[in-house]
């Protein structure tokens, strides 16, 4: 390499022939500066290692550090697993990690690799919450300039229709993402589980299901979740009223209104013309690459945002419990446990991919094939 070459980083993927690693495993092969390190155990890893051309690959994490220590490590395995693969890259001395949703089982699991990620300097990021919507990030800062007013009254529109946790650490999460508030509060309500959602293990305390509620946020403004009314998804992911107008954090574009009403207008700040990247993964691998080269051990929509996810799930299936009282945050017990769906457990090798409506097994995406990195 020479002084006019671009920086290298070495990325393992584990995982990376999962339905969710796979998209992972795409963004690092298609970067020009990363040189992808496969690290799975599944039958379909030498058909991806053959298409995606990769010539590092191992079956376990143990094998990769006997070898070396990458840059960066995406651990994208089911949640039974994940938070112990977290923290042998925090022991091994990688310096950044991230892996996906939901966080945790436990949430006193949740706060070790948090914990464990901070204390050492590590770098931790947590699933893409921040880029299943466009332009999260910059909505939240043109939020905060104070340019559209104060924030009233933040809504999460289609409820927590299927999993508190499993994927309402999603909305969970952007929510705080763009209103920068923590959860002091919950009332909470709870539905039956939906079908197959349910862990065989799980108590009713305990278990996965669609959810609601009231959250009291530290700005002293109320985010309401209404009882979903369906399993469907809404577009609007997050909708903040202001003292100028409404706000709708959706797909494919925010929706501004400035005003009250019939006379309500849609307005376009500037920050709408920036350009969208595609799929979540590749923004996610960026930041985790930015994060090594800054060193600081901060990365944005991290362990910590969806740790907090966590504990606003099991906030609301202990007011849901407790007859919806108020339950306080942040909690003091950290004992409580939420058993997501079992595909999101242990994964789809294990679970079966139609569990969760999946058609098959994972399949190499067939996009563009990258150029050579020799």
């Amino acid at each position: 390499m020479t002084s006019n070459d671009p920086r290298r980083y070495r990325v393992a993927i584990v995982g990376g022939a999962g339905m969710w690693g796979r998209h992972y495993l795409t963004a690092a092969v298609e970067h020009e500066q990363c040189d992808t390190i496969l690290v799975d155990t599944s039958d379909r890893r030498d058909e991806f290692t053959a298409h995606h051309n990769i010539t590092d690959v191992y079956s376990t994490l143990d094998e990769l550090f006997a070898v070396e220590v990458p840059d960066v490590v995406c651990c994208i395995l089911p949640v039974q697993v994940a938070p112990a693969m977290v923290l042998a890259c925090v022991e091994a001395g990688v310096k950044v990690v991230s892996c996906e949703k939901p966080i945790a089982i436990e949430l006193a699991e949740a706060d070790r690799i948090v914990n464990t990620c901070r204390d050492k300097g590590v770098a931790f990021g947590c699933a893409t919450a921040h880029w299943e919507v466009p332009l999260l990030d910059e909505t939240a800062a043109w939020l905060a300039s104070g340019e559209f007013g104060d924030i009233t009254s933040v809504a999460i529109p289609g409820g927590l229709p299927v999993e508190v946790s499993g994927a309402g650490c999603v909305q969970l999460t952007q929510m705080r993402g763009l209103t920068g508030a923590e959860v002091e509060w919950v009332e909470g309500y709870e539905l039956p589980s939906v079908g197959s959602y349910r862990a065989e293990e799980a108590s009713d305390i305990e278990a996965d299901c669609p959810a609601y509620g009231r959250l009291g946020l530290s700005t002293g403004v109320i985010c309401e979740i209404p009882q979903p009314q369906d399993e469907g998804r809404t577009r609007c992911r997050v909708s903040v009223t202001t003292t100028q107008g409404r706000l709708f954090l959706q797909k494919p574009t925010p929706i501004i209104l400035h005003g009250e009403g019939a006379s309500a207008t849609p307005i376009y700040p500037n920050f709408l013309d920036v350009e969208r990247p595609g799929r979540s993964m590749a923004p996610r691998l960026q930041v985790l690459l930015d994060a090594f080269d800054r060193g600081d051990g901060e990365v944005k929509c991290s362990g910590h945002d969806y740790r907090q996810a966590l504990e606003i799930a099991v906030a609301i299936k202990l007011s849901a419990a407790q007859g919806n009282k108020r339950v306080a945050l942040p909690l003091s017990e950290r004992a409580h446990k939420i058993y997501p769906h079992p595909y999101r457990m242990r994964g789809g090798d294990v679970a079966g991919y139609d569990s969760i409506g999946y058609e098959s097994a994972p399949k190499i995406e067939q996009r563009r094939v990258p150029r050579s990195k020799a």
